[in-house]
């Protein structure tokens, strides 16, 4: 199922002395996979930490399931970047919102956070090429906003005020497109800058980690 295409085309950008990669079409089948993983909504994520807004203003979904069949993609990606799996699991994000105010996007961006060490991400929804992948660069009033919300709960307050984040790159989404980027340099998050998703439509996502060393 989850076959590459054949003769991948990948292109490497230098960025701040990190590299970004793209690499489009990457599932020879994307249509199937992409019914495989989002044939229904996955579970609502860290739904038992309190307090949480998820399920109540917007909607954060996660599928985490061991399935060897993708084994040999996150190998590729692997030698590709030359750091090791974090983890072989099928990771998704699945998220939409609900019209409030609370999701205030025009002065707000999404959750800018770090991960581990290098991120894999395949976009999956068709005719999008805005709602992608922020990358932020850090500022004092950043640092001193994240080091206030690890504090507390994820879903409790993902919006934060623009003003205190200075974006440096944004990675446009395209379906089967597969970006990979280091998300421990790079604070980073949803790219949601119109109201696409506040609908029945998820954005829906695959993503892979890998470890820094």
């Amino acid at each position: 199922m989850f076959e590459l295409s054949e003769n991948l085309d990948i292109k490497k950008e230098e960025f701040l002395n990190s590299i970004i990669y793209t690499i489009d079409n990457f599932y020879k089948n994307p249509d199937i996979v992409n019914n495989y993983l989002f044939k229904k909504p996955a579970p609502l994520h860290k739904q038992y930490e309190s307090p949480t807004y998820n399920n109540v203003y917007f909607e954060d979904r996660r599928l985490r399931v061991l399935d060897w069949e993708l084994e040999p993609v996150v190998t590729f990606l692997s030698k590709l970047i030359s750091k090791e799996p974090s983890t072989y699991e099928i990771i998704t994000n699945q998220a939409r919102f609900y019209k409030h105010s609370f999701n205030d996007y025009k002065n707000c961006v999404w959750c800018p956070h770090n991960d581990n060490g290098y991120n894999g991400i395949v976009y999956f929804n068709k005719n999008d090429s805005k709602c992608g992948t922020t990358l932020y660069s850090p500022t004092e009033d950043e640092n001193e906003i994240d080091y206030y919300y690890s504090d507390i709960p994820e879903h409790s307050a993902p919006w934060r005020k623009k003003e205190k984040y200075k974006i440096i790159k944004t990675l446009e989404p395209k379906y089967n497109r597969l970006v990979l980027f280091d998300g421990y340099e790079f604070s980073h998050g949803m790219n949601i800058i119109n109201d696409r998703y506040f609908s029945d439509e998820y954005r829906n996502n695959q993503v892979f980690f890998f470890e820094r060393a």
